[in-house]
C-alpha cells in the first residue's frame, strides 16, 4: 500500500511540476522543457527559432530551409541561380537563368533542347 501511495504522490507531484513549468509559458516536447517562442517540436526533436527563422527537422538534424533541403532523410544544399532556389534534379542555371534539364540550352530568354531547336542570332529555329 506504500508504494501505491508514493506512486500517487510522484505523479501528483509530476502533474503539479509540469503546471507550474506551463504557467511559466515553458513547454515540454517529449520531456524536455522548451519555450515556444524559441523552439518547435517535432514530435521527440527540437528545432531552434534562429532570427525568425523556424527550422526544419531532417532525420535527426534541424536545417535552416533557406540554405538546405531535405531529401530522404539527408541534407541537401539549396542552389541558387540569380537569386531563385532550384532543385539541381530538375533544373540548371544557365547564364543567370533557369532551363529545365530537359531543355538545357538558353537562346536569348527562352530553354530549349538540341534535339529540337538551334539558336541563330538569338532566335530559336525548328530543326
Amino acid at each position: 500500500m506504500k508504494f501505491t501511495s508514493a506512486l500517487v504522490a510522484l505523479a501528483a507531484a509530476t502533474s503539479a511540476s509540469a503546471a507550474a513549468l506551463t504557467s511559466r509559458g515553458i513547454h515540454d516536447c517529449a520531456g524536455q522543457p522548451y519555450y515556444p517562442d524559441s523552439y518547435t517540436c517535432y514530435g521527440d526533436l527540437l528545432c531552434p527559432i534562429l532570427n525568425g527563422v523556424i527550422y526544419q527537422p531532417c532525420g535527426r538534424a534541424c536545417f535552416d530551409p533557406a540554405n538546405y533541403g531535405c531529401q530522404y532523410g539527408q541534407l541537401v544544399p539549396v542552389s541558387t541561380c540569380n537569386g531563385q532556389v532550384y532543385d539541381k534534379n530538375s533544373y540548371v542555371c544557365v547564364s543567370n537563368h533557369l532551363c529545365p534539364k530537359t531543355h538545357p540550352n538558353l537562346c536569348g530568354e527562352a530553354c530549349y533542347s538540341l534535339s529540337q531547336y538551334t539558336c541563330k542570332k538569338g532566335q530559336l529555329v525548328q530543326v
